[in-house]
């Protein structure tokens, strides 16, 4: 009885479509993260968080995924009130974070207002140290769930 191993071409495709799945899992993953941390941050009311005198604080929160310092998706930094800075600052510092995962995916979380940490720190205000706490609880399990589903779906194949 013979038994016909698969070729190092069909060995070296399988590891490859299995990659490429696992990798769009996972990106999806922190996306999701991503959109539930800026909801959880944005979402707030006064007493929760701060006032909002002129909207730029609020703003200039958003994420981006990035893929080894490549964007891989970028929240839309929506407009509150008149802060069409803030957005702008949001973005900028989004983007320059980027140069700090090269090597690496990341999930980047940020309040693009130079006074954010001020009103964390000084004002006693929470910005957004409560969902990254929050966030870095959940991201192993988001995560593992990646990897199981992208497990499921390639044995299905």
């Amino acid at each position: 009885m013979g038994i016909k191993a698969p070729s190092e071409r069909e060995i070296n495709d399988a590891f490859r479509g299995l990659t490429d799945l696992l990798k769009k899992n996972v990106m999806t993953a922190m996306t999701k993260l991503g959109e539930e941390c800026v909801a959880r941050i944005r979402n707030r009311g006064a007493s929760e968080s701060w006032i909002d005198h002129t909207g730029n604080l609020r703003s200039s929160i958003g994420y981006a995924v990035y893929d080894h310092g490549l964007n891989y998706m970028m929240s839309n930094f929506s407009v509150v009130l008149e802060g069409n800075e803030g957005a702008g600052k949001g973005r900028e510092l989004v983007e320059e974070l980027a140069r700090q995962f090269t090597n690496t995916y990341a999930l980047v979380v940020v309040a693009g207002m130079d006074y954010a940490a001020y009103v964390e720190a000084i004002k006693n205000k929470d910005v957004l140290e409560s969902t990254k706490l929050w966030a870095m609880g959940v991201v192993k399990a988001r995560i593992d769930r990646a990897i199981k589903a992208t497990m499921s779906e390639f044995h299905r194949r």
